[in-house]
């Protein structure tokens, strides 16, 4: 069945406490005195990206950690609120619910995704390149998240597969049995060209008995529309609502039990994006103006079910997550620019196409995990890893009335291809750290990875044919990482890094009688990353920096080509990505901070790519900025006894792009962009009320460009970061 598989994939083109936002404002134990003292040094950051506690300065690897009281300052609601201000990280988004993640610019489009996604213990999304992973990236509601990890370059050895360009992990604050503890806002919001949206968000710890708690929260986001469509209407509006449950069980001192459920869905009324000349990229209908056959909306639903038991043994401890999770998407896309002129002509009727898409995603996993606690020489860990996967791709195209949209009986139904896959992994894994002396120490780490895959694509319809096809595939990928470190005193890491990262591959679906040079199979793409860095506190841990340099061999790269008219994942070519990333955070006095990050990175292919996906050697990889960086100054100042005043500024700089490669436009170029969000408000005691504006300057960057067909009339789509908008809001913590 020629092409079908191009149907299939034509939509790819932050421990536990309550601690958190508003726990630097509780007055201190020992007194103000204590507590001003306290707030004029910089908090000490502990994360778990090696699977174990530790502070941030301790890792030998790039990570970057978002805080919760980060989050709030930034009203951070979405994935673009926070994950691009991490250095060398992007963002490429088209509509709520569909965005792909970028690091250190490794990226060539495709449908497998190269940063995978953490809740907790829990690996969420889809390992394999059957299932439109790139861009069905969770966008988790942050109300209730202890912090966000973000580790850059490969984690293959404790991470697995798709991870080979970083992860981002999402730490839920945990139930606690120290008290009552609520807390609630509200928050409204106006758009510039659009209309005017609400949020609210609660949540409540309860302690049930000394050895178990509960904790809960919700929210509830009506998001604004800025997107016009013929009529000046705003047709981007959506809503996302959802919440968390969680229990903690503490039976014995040695056992803990922790289960928790995850809900959240998010529906989308259109895209972020507007018609724009091919070769100018300008606007051709007007400003956040675009024009559609058929309205285009997005429905995600996410689930997340985990539960996570540790038993400590003294010098061990044992830790068993199980989770299961699925991810749902139905979405109506607009395909008339791509196949409205076909249908015209093969039916001598006017006709637009719309396209029904439905991705099913269900995940099962289990890890074990035994990890010495005992502090000595060694620290180790070793573990097993299960996951099985269950997905299903449905796509439908349906001619339309070219005018209203309105579905036509007699043209229903004119392709319907649908892809069945099964995914089923075992790993095993090993790291350790050897604290060779008082200064120095040497972490190692390996993985084996081996899944097999099943795959079954039927097809029906005029424009599709008639299908019923299997395929299987099985393989295996080694990886590791080793790094040694140099500790000149306790506030100072030095450290070398190589590591190695994977994608899986896995079936071409194709008949019988497909031509020998259609492969059948493709295999796993991996990245080797060789990395330096020096991470140090200063001036009374006042100052803190982190500078690291890295460099990225990609090889046997994934891509999706056609080959001899069938759409299939190929392997081709390789690239590289080198670069520089700093952070510097400082508190000159009291009351101020000062953060400023920047990346500067280079990704380019190394040989050309298969010629139907157009990129050739020197050519710079998709959506990767030159140039990137964050600024951001926070200040808070006691204004009466039982009032204190905070305000804010932060400016992001995005530097030019390229787009995809095209084979009918080439790579567009994107230009730089600047974003400004500032806020300011009071506390008084348990209550805050703030007022806020993101995108100052009303900036109109350019995030994503469409290939040729993706819009009407010879246009193709632009998708551009939201306009400036102005908000207020009303905060309650107990």
């Amino acid at each position: 069945m020629r092409g079908t598989r191009a149907f299939l994939c034509a939509g790819v083109a932050a421990l536990a406490a309550n601690t958190g936002a508003w726990a630097q404002q509780a007055p201190d134990a020992a007194g103000p005195a204590a507590a001003s003292a306290a707030s004029d040094v910089l908090d000490e950051i502990i994360v778990t990206a090696q699977k174990r506690t530790e502070r941030l300065i301790d890792v030998p690897q790039s990570v970057s950690a978002v805080s919760a009281e980060a989050l709030q300052q930034a009203h951070a609601e979405r994935l673009d609120d926070y994950f691009t201000r991490v250095p060398s990280a992007a963002l490429v988004e088209t509509q709520a619910g569909q965005a792909r993640l970028i690091l250190r610019g490794v990226n060539t489009g495709g449908v497998g995704a190269t940063v995978a996604t953490y809740v907790d213990e829990t690996p969420y999304g889809s390992a394999t390149s059957l299932a439109n992973g790139a861009i069905l990236t969770p966008d988790l509601d942050p109300s209730d998240l202890e912090r966000v990890e973000v580790l850059r370059g490969p984690q293959g050895t404790l991470y697995g597969a798709n991870s080979l360009g970083g992860l981002i992990k999402y730490v839920t604050v945990a139930p606690s049995t120290d008290g009552v503890h609520t807390a609630a806002e509200v928050s409204t919001e106006t758009v510039a060209h659009g209309d005017t949206g609400w949020s609210g968000r609660a949540s409540v710890n309860v302690p049930l008995a000394d050895s178990l708690a509960v904790r809960a929260s919700g929210f509830y986001r009506r998001d604004p529309g800025f997107i016009d469509d013929q009529r000046g209407k705003d047709i981007n509006d959506g809503r996302t609502y959802g919440g968390r449950v969680s229990a903690l069980f503490r039976p014995t001192d040695a056992l803990t039990l922790r289960g928790s459920v995850v809900v959240q869905n998010l529906d989308s009324n259109g895209t972020n994006q507007v018609d724009v000349d091919p070769m100018t990229l300008r606007p051709a209908l007007g400003d956040y103006r675009q024009a559609r056959v058929v309205a285009q909306p997005n429905d995600m639903r996410y689930r997340v079910y985990n539960l996570t038991g540790t038993y400590d043994f003294g010098p061990v401890q044992l830790l068993s997550s199980t989770s299961y999770s699925t991810l749902f998407q139905d979405a109506l896309v607009d395909v008339s620019g791509l196949y409205g002129d076909l249908l015209t002509g093969a039916f001598g009727v006017p006709l637009g196409a719309s396209q029904v898409q439905r991705v099913q995603q269900r995940r099962f996993t289990e890890e074990m995990r035994l990890a010495s606690t005992d502090g000595g020489r060694l620290d180790w860990t070793v573990g097993g890893f299960y996951t099985r996967e269950r997905n299903a791709i449905m796509q439908l195209i349906n001619g339309v009335d070219n005018l209203s949209g309105a579905p036509i009986a007699d043209f229903a139904n004119l392709a319907d291809a649908r892809l069945n896959s099964r995914y089923e992994e075992y790993a095993g894994f090993a790291s350790g750290t050897l604290h060779i002396t008082d200064q120095i120490d040497l972490t190692v780490g390996g993985r084996y990875s081996h899944n097999e895959q099943d795959a079954v694509q039927l097809g029906s319809g005029p424009l599709a044919g008639d299908a019923n096809y299997t395929a299987s595939s099985s393989d295996g990928v080694f990886t590791y990482s080793v790094a040694p470190s140099f500790k000149p005193n306790e506030d100072t890491t030095l450290y070398v890094r190589v590591a190695r990262g994977y994608r899986p591959g896995g079936p071409n679906v194709l008949p019988p009688t497909a031509p020998g040079a259609v492969p059948r199979q493709f295999g796993a793409d991996t990245t080797t990353n060789y990395e330096i860095g020096v991470k140090s506190e200063a001036w009374g841990r006042r100052l803190s920096l982190e500078l690291t340099g890295f460099y990225i061999d990609w090889n046997n790269i994934q891509l999706f080509s056609s080959v001899d008219g069938y759409g299939v994942n190929v392997n081709g070519g390789s690239a590289r990505s080198r670069g520089i990333e700093a952070s510097v955070t400082v508190k000159p006095m009291s009351g101020l901070t000062v953060s400023l990050n920047g990346a500067l990175v280079d990704a380019t292919l190394t040989s050309d790519a298969p010629p139907l996906v157009g990129g050739l050697k020197g050519d710079r990889l998709p959506y990767s900025a030159r140039y990137s960086s964050t600024l951001a100054v926070e200040y808070q100042r006691p204004l009466s006894g039982a009032v204190d005043g905070f305000a804010g500024v932060s400016w992001r700089y995005t530097g030019d792009r390229l787009s995809a490669f095209d084979t009918s436009y080439g790579q567009h170029h994107l230009s730089a962009y600047s974003q400004v969000d500032a806020h300011a408000g009071i506390t008084m005691g348990p209550y805050r009320i703030e007022a806020f504006v993101r995108n100052l300057t009303d900036s109109r960057g350019i995030l994503d460009v469409g290939t040729a067909g993706s819009a009407l009339d010879g246009n193709v789509t632009a998708a551009i970061v939201r306009p400036r908008s102005f908000g207020a809001t009303l905060g309650f913590r107990y």
